[in-house]
């Protein structure tokens, strides 16, 4: 039997075939999406079979290559365990990584804690950009990504980082104009802050354990968690914010509890990136440093 020789080609048609696609593998890889094309060709031709049928909207394995991804894609994982267990530190924490955060929370917590990360580990190329929107880590080629509010990507590994408290708030002038806020249901008749007009659902409970979930009419929106504090000050409405975001205001009398006996559910903080031996160790590293910087926030809060 000939000898195959071209792990190269394999590896990268393993890329692929994870990826979906040729443009997706070149934004996961970084190699050129021709070069990738060029390689995936040779493969076939060395092995005389066609492993993929090139599509609009990336590639369809044929029953040939999804049996060859199927047995080989365990061994490049071991392969690459393998090989990120005997590196040492300072190599495996290297290299380029991309994410995407939300805003408002790099700016307070996660930005400093990667500037901090860099500074320890100056081989690290950090790309941060920050988004409000929901992207997609796999067909942006974004290596970590941090997201609020609950998560459903079965397909990507992903760790809790942060449960935020929040609180009710709104200005005392505005408070004084509606004395006769007394239940959760009356925030349904008053003016509300979001990030977001549609789909606002406050879920609050009280020391009892009752629990009371109110659609508050939202008259301003922004996403930006920064501005809706501003605005709740400016007696705009009511807002539900975490509790961190708004202590310098609440010591200065600018903000007041609303329904101090109800309290709104936490928002979540989510971690989340792809499957990759290589990458792994240094993903989890950062990981861990902004489950650190969160914590010692809300220890401060």
């Amino acid at each position: 039997m000939k000898t195959f020789g071209d792990f190269d080609g394999l590896a990268l048609f393993i890329r692929i075939a994870q990826a979906g696609g040729l443009a997706s593998a070149e934004r996961a890889t970084g190699i050129p999406k021709a070069t990738l094309s060029r390689r995936l060709s040779a493969l076939e031709e060395s092995l005389n079979v066609r492993l993929v049928r090139r599509t609009k909207k990336g590639v369809v394995l044929t029953e040939q290559g999804q049996q060859l991804f199927d047995r080989s894609q365990t061994a490049f994982m071991l392969a690459e365990q393998a090989v990120a267990e005997v590196q040492d530190e300072r190599v495996a924490l290297s290299g380029t990584v991309r994410l995407s955060l939300p805003p408002d929370m790099a700016a307070a917590v996660l930005a400093p804690a990667l500037i901090g990360f860099k500074t320890r580990y100056p081989d690290v190329t950090i790309e941060m950009t920050l988004a409000d929107r929901r992207v997609s880590l796999i067909e942006e080629g974004y290596d970590l990504v941090v997201r609020m509010g609950p998560v459903a990507d079965s397909e990507l590994m992903f760790k809790k980082i942060a449960a935020l408290p929040r609180t009710l708030v709104a200005s005392p002038a505005f408070l004084s104009m509606h004395s006769d806020l007394n239940i959760p249901q009356d925030l349904e008749m008053l003016p509300a802050l979001a990030i977001r007009r549609d789909l606002i659902a406050w879920d609050l409970k009280n020391a009892q354990g009752v629990r009371e979930i109110v659609r508050p009419r939202i008259g301003f929106a922004a996403n930006r968690q920064t501005i809706l504090v501003e605005a709740a000050c400016a007696g705009l409405g009511i807002a539900n914010l975490p509790k961190f975001m708004i202590e310098d205001a609440m010591a200065t009398g600018a903000l007041v509890p609303v329904l101090p006996d109800w309290e709104p559910s936490p928002v979540e903080m989510t971690a989340l990136w792809q499957k990759d031996r290589i990458t792994e160790r240094l993903i989890k590293a950062i990981v861990r440093d902004f489950e650190e910087a969160l914590h010692t926030k809300l220890v401060e809060a």
